[in-house]
């Protein structure tokens, strides 16, 4: 496990950090919220660059929250005071924003969680609008789903948001439980209920997946992480209320990054923490299969070469990447 940070406004300090995200490169960013900023770092923590002040101009912030990636590795926030979401190239270079206060399409009313399909289309948890708004990369209003109340495909208060890799979408609402929708706002199934019991929420916030499908959530006022596979089940949990190693104070985002990397935003301990999970091992008989698959082609790359001695190159390039 890694940790970083500490109480403050220097570089790799934080004012009580809300959103996370991971590069395809390995890089954090993180929503230094009380300082309306975006800090980024290396993978171990080392401070790389930041970007924003306090405002309302292009590139400042009030209040930032939850945060996406892009395919083209574009920086999208979600800002909470400001009511709006603002995009970025990975080095803080302002790009485009949209949105402002109140009930219309593309506008919001405390915008919390963001997340990115794999299209790059950016979903925002509209909170207090208890609805998901689904953009363009470019902002364009698409469609918006939710309304009020404690039913299938409704929200009390929208929180964070999730899209695994077939770009259904995760939502974690203040009922508490978790949603489960299609790319276009349809309702699949739910999980939850008051409690700190296994799969149950006192006040879930951040959500994250990973590259199995499976589902994080940041139990806010539990002070602890729970993981979930796409469907609801319970897998594990971690975490309890405190400031040592594993322990929280108020953690309201994470990120599954690869290779089982979790990071979480340690709010009120002022830190990022870095969890490390085993990955699945590929069974004994699927190691089996791949050797006598590997041995297969090696014999008839033999026998192919053996028949063309005059252009082994030529073979290499035309036969086997047109089969890959």
């Amino acid at each position: 496990m890694l940790e970083w940070g500490s109480n403050g406004a220097g570089d790799g300090q934080f004012g009580g950090s809300h959103g996370i995200e991971v590069d395809a490169d390995g890089n954090v960013y993180v929503a230094d919220t009380g300082n309306n900023r975006i800090q980024k770092f290396a993978s171990d923590g080392t401070f790389l660059t930041k970007w924003g002040t306090s405002g309302t101009g292009p590139g400042q912030f009030n209040h930032p929250h939850g945060m996406g990636i892009g395919p083209l590795g574009n920086v999208y926030v979600a800002e909470t005071g400001n009511n709006r979401v603002q995009k970025f190239t990975s080095d803080g270079t302002f790009i485009t924003m949209w949105g402002s206060f109140g009930a219309g399409d593309g506008q919001f009313q405390h915008n919390h969680g963001l997340a990115v399909d794999s299209n790059g289309n950016v979903f925002v948890a509209d909170r207090d609008q208890n609805r998901v708004q689904k953009f363009s990369s470019d902002g364009t209003f698409i469609l918006a789903f939710g309304t009020p109340g404690t039913g299938d495909g409704q929200f009390a208060g929208t929180n964070g948001v999730a899209v695994d890799g077939d770009d259904n979408v995760f939502v974690g609402d203040s009922s508490p439980r978790i949603q489960k929708f299609t790319n276009d706002g349809v309702f699949i199934l739910s999980w939850g209920s008051a409690g700190t019991g296994d799969g149950q929420f006192d006040f879930p916030r951040g959500l994250s997946t990973d590259e199995f499908g499976n589902v994080y959530v940041c139990d806010r006022d539990a002070h602890r992480m729970q993981k979930f596979t796409g469907t609801g089940a319970f897998l594990t949990k971690w975490g309890s209320f405190g400031s040592d190693e594993g322990q929280f104070n108020l953690p309201y985002g994470l990120r599954a990054g690869p290779d089982g990397v979790v990071y979480v935003t340690d709010s009120s301990n002022f830190r990022v923490q870095k969890f490390q999970f085993a990955q699945p091992a590929v069974p004994a008989a699927s190691q089996w299969g791949i050797a006598v698959m590997c041995v297969m082609l090696l014999t008839i790359g033999s026998l192919i070469l053996r028949q063309e001695e005059s252009s082994p190159t030529l073979l290499l390039s035309t036969r086997y990447t047109g089969d890959t």
